[in-house]
C-alpha cells in the first residue's frame, strides 16, 4: 500500500514558522527570558542612577576646591560644559551658585560666532555647488 503525502509539504511548515503556535513550555521560557532581561536592565539602570548622582555630588566639592586654589579651571570647566549643553541646559547652567560672572556672556557670543561662521561655510558650498552646476552644461556643448 502507497503512503499518503501529508497535507502541506515540509518545506512549506518551515517558511512559515511564525504561524505555527508556540508550546506552552517555549512560551514559559520566552516569559522567563524577558523577565530575567528587564531585571537585569533594571539594576543596571538603577546603578547608572547611583553613579550619575555620585558624579553630581562630588563635582560640586570639586569645583568648590577648584575655585579656591584654581580659580581658572574653574572658568574653563563652566565654559566647557555650556558650550556642550543645549541651549535649555545652559541657561540652567547659567543659574549655577558658583558659575564665573562672564562665563555665559562669553559662552553666547562664541556660539553665535560659531552658527556665522556655520552660516558663512554653508553660503559658501552652496554658492561653490552653483558655480559647478552652471558650468557642466557650458563644456558639454
Amino acid at each position: 500500500m502507497r503512503k499518503r503525502m501529508p497535507a502541506i509539504p515540509v518545506k512549506a511548515t518551515r517558511k512559515k514558522r511564525a504561524q505555527v503556535p508556540m508550546s506552552a513550555a517555549m512560551q514559559a521560557a520566552m516569559f522567563k527570558v524577558a523577565n530575567v532581561a528587564a531585571n537585569v536592565s533594571r539594576k543596571d539602570e538603577v546603578a547608572q542612577q547611583a553613579a550619575r548622582k555620585a558624579i553630581a555630588e562630588t563635582v560640586e566639592d570639586w569645583i568648590t576646591f577648584l575655585s579656591e586654589n584654581h580659580p581658572e579651571a574653574v572658568d574653563e570647566f563652566y565654559y566647557e560644559i555650556c558650550m556642550l549643553a543645549s541651549a535649555g541646559n545652559r541657561r540652567r547652567i547659567a543659574k549655577h551658585a558658583l558659575i564665573p560672572e562672564d562665563i555665559f556672556e562669553r559662552v553666547e557670543s562664541d556660539l553665535q560666532q560659531q552658527k556665522e561662521e556655520a552660516e558663512h561655510e554653508a553660503a559658501k558650498a552652496e554658492a561653490q555647488a552653483a558655480s559647478k552646476a552652471e558650468k557642466t552644461p557650458a563644456t558639454a556643448e
